[in-house]
């Protein structure tokens, strides 16, 4: 074939302007494993093996193949693109294509690596990764003759690795695209490559090397930027590791350091939702209950529904309740069981959501409930499984159901601001360091006079500071506004009843809490208008109710507002331990005199319940104050 010494030149030079174009550099993306790398080849990146090849006899046919490759990978025929790539390999792997063609010949072993990652042909691929890297090195080669992939190379061998199962090549293969990469010219996403190593190293058993990575991929997650799907499957590795290794511990430690950045890494969605409900799962499966609940608080509380669908607020309801009966604190398991027949009555359990309501309100005393939710199980169940065991309860052909929820109107937000320094205030909000992040709202404020959504969450870091008066002040000065939507709106209006507890007007408060406790709210909001509530208790004489009230506080968001869980938890040690009937049976605890089937008895096993469980997790890491510690020499009942 003949071509013309001026139509090489305007090869070359096309050649040479693409691959000194940064855009002609594929971009890495996340998931592992290459399926986010370049779907299909842009037409320039791909073009140029068309342009640069040199004039010799087997040109027309390699540019043949090329451009049949190209098409078939437009179109992800992965497997017609492999042929051809390896077809254009097989003819010229022996004619020494490094001295005819140059470096640049080594983009057909890495096009054919890329398709035989699509196939999942992991160690074929990783062969070619390897010969691109190796066998057409740049030493010396003209810009018009260099390989654009030798060093992007090193990292899909690495991704090839991980798809073998290969960790530890894999990592060595991305710490030496580290070191030796083109910073610039060779563009990857940091996010994705972070989560990578980050994944290896737990695979490798290597917690801490896996955590600082994740971490990095987490800290920069707009710088990078990080995609949520990756900080969800590294979260994931973590867990999986944690549970096979038996280190909770170090789970803990690292939800603890980052859930700021865990909760505002995931986009909150149904996905989301139920990798965390599958990790919390698989946590409680293995009796890790301290990492299964501080799993489930990273669910993003959302407004409930009443379709029949296994929703999240079912599940973790479900789980928490097993948590605190498994706990010896059945009350809290009341309180749980409460809420699902209460807020999701077409749920698919509902006859076992009955059910358990029955058992445990007989438990702790609650018989007017009991017997109810009897009557109502049986009318709507006649062919239940648990009827027999329930008739003792059923005292008649009509029931009285608990009143259901009712559904309110809401107003979708707009998104939040994008504004770095919001970001930075809401993750710090969402890892709990609320002195931080109303100190950075307020900044935002400032500065922004428009972000009504950074003077709410300032009133929100004053509520969850316990600054009530703080919070009256800012409420005074502060306009509603409806871009906020629906949940927030009603959080706004929520901080009517903690004006009530500002004010101690107790009366008045257990009146709006009555109301509010009808309305479907958020878990977080549940537990915020028991807890009220449960003060409104307690401050009229009302301990019992002020007990149950403070349960469905403990347990409503399963603890995720932490500040609310850890006060609850210690006023029910306090109404426990005011108790004559509880002081009775700690001085009978193991004489003739005692009653193991007392009230007294019973409320000391939920003292001592509640009191291991604040220091497994209702405190939120916070020591059990010492004039409770007594409690948990009953714990067991034994």
């Amino acid at each position: 074939m003949e071509i013309k010494v001026e139509k090489i030149a305007r090869l070359h030079d096309g050649f040479r302007r693409v691959c000194l174009c940064e855009s002609s550099i594929p971009e890495i993306r996340f998931p592992m494993n290459s399926r986010g790398f370049l779907h299909l080849l842009s037409k320039a990146s791909a073009a140029w093996l068309l342009l640069c090849v040199p004039a010799f006899s087997q040109t027309a046919d390699l540019e043949t193949l090329v451009e049949k490759s190209r098409v078939a990978m437009k179109e992800s025929r992965w497997e017609q693109a492999l042929d051809f790539n390896t077809l254009a390999v097989s003819r010229y792997e022996q004619k020494e294509p490094l001295r005819t063609f140059g470096p640049q010949f080594g983009a057909v072993y890495f096009h054919k690596g890329t398709c035989e990652m699509k196939l999942k042909k992991w160690l074929e691929a990783m062969q070619s990764f390897e010969t691109c890297y190796r066998d057409f090195p740049n030493d010396g080669a003209t810009s018009d003759r260099a390989n654009p992939f030798q060093k992007i190379a090193l990292l899909k061998w690495g991704e090839a690795a991980m798809g073998a199962g290969n960790w530890e090549l894999a990592v060595s293969r991305f710490t030496k695209f580290i070191s030796e990469r083109d910073k610039t010219r060779d563009r990857f996403s940091q996010g994705a490559f972070y989560i990578n190593i980050a994944v290896c190293q737990y695979k490798l058993a290597r917690i801490p090397e896996g955590n600082e990575n994740l971490e990095i991929a987490i800290n920069n997650k707009e710088n990078f930027p990080t995609p949520d799907s990756g900080i969800a499957a590294g979260f994931q590795a973590l867990v999986s590791e944690a549970i096979g290794k038996g280190n909770e511990q170090a789970l803990l430690d690292f939800i603890e350091k980052n859930r700021g950045g865990l909760v505002n890494g995931t986009d909150g969605s149904d996905r989301d939702s139920q990798i965390f409900l599958k990790l919390a799962g698989d946590a409680l499966a293995v009796g890790m209950q301290r990492a299964a609940l501080a799993i489930y608080q990273l669910i993003p509380c959302t407004a409930v529904t009443t379709a029949g669908v296994e929703s999240p607020e079912i599940i973790k309801l479900s789980a928490v309740a097993l948590i605190h009966e498994k706990n010896g604190n059945v009350r809290g398991a009341f309180a749980a069981y409460q809420v699902l027949v209460l807020y999701f009555p077409p749920a698919a359990n509902s006859e076992d959501f009955l059910y358990h309501l029955v058992r445990t309100a007989s438990i702790v005393g609650d018989m007017d409930i009991a017997q109810s939710c009897a009557n109502e199980l049986c009318i709507k169940f006649p062919k239940s499984i648990h009827r027999d065991e329930i008739q003792a309860f059923h005292t008649k052909d009509t029931a009285t159901p608990l009143a259901q929820a009712i559904e309110p109107v809401v107003m979708p937000a707009k998104e939040y601001p994008q504004s770095r320094e919001f970001t930075d205030a809401l993750v710090l909000y969402q890892g709990r360091k609320y002195q931080e992040a109303k100190t950075s709202f307020a900044e935002v404020k400032t500065r922004r006079k428009s972000s009504v959504f950074a003077g709410f969450y300032e009133l929100e870091c004053l509520r969850k500071l316990g600054d009530l008066d703080g919070l009256a002040r800012a409420r005074a000065t502060f306009v509603k506004d409806p871009s906020l939507g629906g949940n927030r709106l009603r959080q706004l209006e929520i901080d009517e009843i903690w004006e009530d507890v500002r004010r101690k007007n107790w009366a008045h408060l257990d009146q709006l809490a009555n109301e509010r406790a009808l309305e479907h709210l958020p878990g977080d909001q549940r537990a915020q208008v028991a807890y009220c509530q449960g003060l409104a208790f307690e401050n009229l004489k009302h301990p019992l109710e002020a007990l149950n009230a403070y349960n469905i506080a403990m347990t409503a968001d399963a603890g995720a507002s932490e500040e609310i869980a850890r006060q609850a938890s210690l006023n029910i040690l306090r109404i426990h331990q005011a108790d004559p009937e509880v002081q009775t049976a700690i001085a009978n605890w193991g004489t003739a005199a005692e009653n193991r089937e007392s009230a007294g008895f019973s409320r000391l096993k939920e003292a001592a319940a509640v009191a291991a469980l604040f220091e497994l997790t209702l405190g939120a890491g916070t020591p059990l104050p010492s004039e409770f510690k007594v409690f948990l020499n009953y714990k067991g009942g034994a």
